[in-house]
C-alpha cells in the first residue's frame, strides 16, 4: 500500500475501538501503518458521526475517546457536498446499498485508490457497480483491503 490513497472505513476504528476478538488486531495494524506513513489516510465526517453513535449505544465515554482518536489520527476529512450526493445516488441505485454509497461517493469523487474495509457485503456490491460507475463518474479503478482477508479483487 505504500504511498497509495486509502479511504478507512468506520468498521476498522469501531473493531480496534472495541477490541474486538477477530479483527483488532489486524485492524489496528492498519492503523499503525497510517501513523508510520505507509499509505496516506482518507475519512470523513461520515465516519466520525458513525463512529460517535455506534459506541453510544454501548458507552458514551469510549464513543468520546473513539472520536477523539480518530480526530487525532493523520486523516484527511473529506468533506461531502452536493457533487457527493449525486455521485451516492448513483452507487445506491446500481448497487443496492445504503450509507457506504456515501462513503463510496468521497472515494469515487476523490479519485482515491483502496478502501480499507471489513465490510465485505456491501462494498462486493459496489466494486460489481463499480465498472458502470467509473463509466458514468470517471472514476478511478479501486481496490477493496479487507485487514482479515486481504485484497478483494472480485465481487
Amino acid at each position: 500500500m505504500r504511498g497509495k490513497q486509502a479511504y478507512i472505513d468506520t468498521n476498522i476504528f469501531i473493531y480496534v475501538a472495541l477490541k474486538h476478538p477477530d479483527f483488532h488486531r489486524e485492524c489496528y495494524s492498519i492503523l499503525e501503518a497510517l501513523v508510520k506513513g505507509e499509505y496516506i489516510g482518507f475519512g470523513s465526517h461520515l465516519i466520525l458521526f458513525e463512529l460517535f453513535g455506534s459506541l453510544s449505544k454501548l458507552s458514551y465515554e469510549a464513543a468520546y475517546e473513539a472520536a477523539s482518536e480518530y480526530l487525532n489520527l493523520p486523516i484527511t476529512l473529506l468533506t461531502p457536498n452536493r457533487e457527493t450526493l449525486a455521485y451516492a445516488r448513483e452507487i445506491a441505485k446500481l448497487s443496492n446499498t445504503t450509507y457506504d454509497s456515501m462513503h463510496a461517493a468521497l472515494v469515487a469523487q476523490n479519485k482515491l485508490d483502496i478502501v480499507i474495509t471489513e465490510d465485505l457485503s456491501d462494498w462486493r456490491r459496489i466494486l460489481r457497480a463499480w465498472p458502470k460507475l467509473r463509466e458514468k463518474l470517471e472514476a478511478k479503478p479501486i481496490a477493496i483491503l479487507s485487514p482479515t482477508r486481504g485484497l478483494v479483487t472480485s465481487p
